[in-house]
């Protein structure tokens, strides 16, 4: 019937597919590690205001100083107003809907994302392959370029994990600032590079990231509720680590010679290096917190 909406379930749970577009030629903004790190002439920025703002190399480079100059100018704020976290309902519901709101943004974001990465691998036997090179930016172009934009943003978001803690009087970890600077750099060289394999990764961190703030969440509205499974998402967050390593070794070692640009190869042995080291901490921080290895 004319006018009639559509709302059987393979339409309303049919995947976002948000067109993205990081330059105005079509070609990826960076294919050498030169190009990675230079500035962007005026032509080939995208029209779209937001990506074009975004995928600057001096907004990237502002917006981890300005992470880091957060810290201290949130901790003055809350010395000098005298702000007490544990005194104020308003700010408890507002660490209980940014928690939420990650919560939900990572399940919906891993299920676009998946049911995008399923249908295109089943085009052909060497799908999984085909998804990694993407020379043509075929895959990159089917959706999973402008969730890759959306993930990126959502880094940005999470420094109000940070924040959140400063306010509570807390001193964030060296592990929490590395964290938060390492995604935000690295997904804003997938970007530039147009890194199709950033799907995997990706895809299991926004897993982890949908149990993380659901657990969040519920510590903040029920803050003396004992949850035993805790440690286990701290393993659960190391063995996200050791999958995304072994994975995309594997994969890498399958791609044919000069399947990715120089600039992708270099963001991929960052997400690497970055990760390794993320092992080392999570793996001590769950160590000394809950004394996996033996009893103190």
């Amino acid at each position: 019937m004319a006018g009639t909406t559509d709302l059987s379930f393979a339409s309303v749970f049919r995947p976002w597919r948000p067109e993205f577009k990081e330059s105005t030629d079509g070609q990826p903004l960076a294919t050498d590690l030169l190009q990675l790190f230079s500035p962007l002439p005026d032509e080939r920025l995208p029209e779209n205001p937001y990506v074009a703002f975004f995928v600057r190399r001096d907004v990237l480079v502002g917006l981890i100083l300005f992470y880091v100059a957060s810290l201290y100018l949130f901790a003055g704020v809350r010395d000098a107003t005298g702000f007490s976290a544990k005194e104020s309902p308003t700010f408890r519901n507002f660490v209980a809907v940014h928690n939420l709101s990650l919560a939900i943004f990572s399940a919906v974001s891993l299920y676009n994302t998946l049911s995008i990465v399923v249908e295109n691998m089943i085009m052909g036997p060497d799908g999984w392959v085909a998804m990694g090179c993407d020379t043509e930016g075929v895959h990159w172009n089917s959706g999973l370029g402008g969730w890759a934009f959306i993930y990126f943003l959502s880094k940005l978001l999470e420094f109000v994990d940070t924040w959140i803690l400063v306010l509570k009087g807390k001193q964030p970890s060296f592990l929490q600032v590395f964290h938060h600077i390492g995604m935000v750099l690295i997904n804003w060289g997938v970007i530039r590079a147009r890194s199709s394999w950033m799907y995997f990764p990706a895809s299991l961190n926004l897993f982890i990231h949908s149990l993380m703030y659901t657990y969040f969440f519920i510590k903040t509205l029920y803050p003396n509720a004992e949850i035993k499974q805790a440690k286990y998402l701290t393993m659960a967050q190391i063995g996200q680590f050791v999958l995304g390593i072994t994975v995309s070794l594997l994969w890498a070692s399958k791609l044919p010679t000069l399947c990715i640009s120089q600039a992708s190869a270099f963001v991929l042995i960052l997400l690497q290096t970055y990760t390794a080291i993320l092992v080392a901490m999570f793996a001590s921080f769950a160590h000394h917190r809950y004394k996996l290895h033996k009893k103190a």
